[in-house]
């Protein structure tokens, strides 16, 4: 295992990219620096945290004759440490969501849907049943009730299952045929019962689905007509925040309505990933009009940019947990500590 290296924060005393709690907000750090991945062959595409400030990115890599995967994880503190991976054929990871101190990490095997548990408290991984005749796991969600998840079934139609007690067992999975050969691009759960999900078909045509019977039936929820599609949805209770784009902005959008009305905060840069904690102080990443990584974060209507260094290329993902948020790009990691 690779010792943990520590991320470097910026020069002011004190200050922290977002509160534990309340409104109030708090200065950003001057600076922030990334450290490299383990690998520069398997790309990183996803990131969660836990409500205790640990962080898991993952990635997979097609090439070659197989794919292979690679994860890790951080600790409250900014290190980032090797994640063994179970061992076993053609590993392909897909999705992330954490839950308290638990992570589940999806994806598939020749075959089967692949579903992991990695325990913040620990440092590997443990295998969980996922519903049976899945083909791969395509996204999870979690929220402190419940954990839901999207897979494909026979004939290629995607599924919704729920778990209450972090993915060790799994209702029975419900078909969504009105979702088959989209690609899902928002996923979340307010309750138990009330969950949202945003698809684009083949033609990049966005649609944005609501249930509110743990997804016995689900009923397309209007948005403006000017988003082409919603990302980085999440949902606490009835109180959503995501990231909107349109043709020519990126916006952070928030509701209190789950997903009914949003109030809209335009964003300077192109954003890729929004997260929040709490919902009213984000951290958005992206980046800017020569392809620099962006990251900032964003308090009411304002937005405060944080300069990065060794940060090689745009930001692709960022997660938080109660205090702490992570963001990686394709070969970097990023964390924020509450203390700096």
């Amino acid at each position: 295992m690779r010792t943990g290296l520590r991320i470097g924060v910026g020069l002011a005393a004190g200050a922290v990219i977002l509160a534990s709690c309340g409104t109030t907000a708090v200065a950003p750090p001057v600076h922030l620096s990334g450290t490299p991945a383990l690998s520069f062959d398997v790309p990183l595409t996803n990131v969660a945290c836990t409500l205790n400030d640990v962080c898991v990115a993952l990635g997979t890599s097609s090439a070659g004759s197989g794919p292979t995967s690679v994860a890790e994880f951080s600790t409250p503190h900014g290190d980032w440490l090797n994640l063994a991976l179970p061992s076993g054929p053609s590993t392909l990871l897909t999705t992330t969501a954490c839950s308290g101190s638990q992570c589940l990490i999806g994806g598939s095997r020749p075959g089967s849907d692949l579903l992991w548990l990695f325990d913040s408290h620990g440092d590997s991984l443990s295998a969980l049943t996922a519903p049976a005749q899945g083909i791969g796991v395509s996204s999870l969600t979690c929220n402190a009730l419940v954990c839901a998840m999207l897979d494909t079934g026979p004939g290629g139609v995607p599924r919704f299952s729920v778990s209450s007690d972090v993915g060790t067992t799994w209702s029975t999975p419900e078909p969504l045929a009105f979702a088959k050969g989209d690609a899902v691009t928002a996923f979340s759960c307010g309750t138990t019962a009330i969950c949202a999900l945003g698809l684009m078909t083949p033609a990049h045509v966005f649609a944005l689905y609501v249930t509110s019977d743990v997804g016995a039936t689900w009923n397309e929820q209007a948005t403006p007509s000017s988003w082409t599609t919603l990302t980085s949805l999440s949902c606490q209770q009835r109180r959503c925040v995501a990231l909107a784009a349109t043709a020519t902005a990126s916006l952070l959008v928030r509701s209190s309505t789950f997903t009914r009305t949003w109030k809209v905060t335009t964003l300077t840069h192109r954003a890729s990933a929004l997260a929040c904690t709490p919902l009213q102080q984000c951290v958005v990443v992206g980046q800017r009009s020569d392809d620099d990584p962006w990251l900032a974060m964003v308090h009411d209507k304002k937005t405060t940019a944080v300069k990065l260094r060794y940060v090689p290329s745009p930001l692709l993902d960022v997660a938080c947990g109660s205090k702490v948020c992570a963001a990686i790009g394709i070969t970097t990691l990023l964390s924020v500590p509450s203390n700096t």
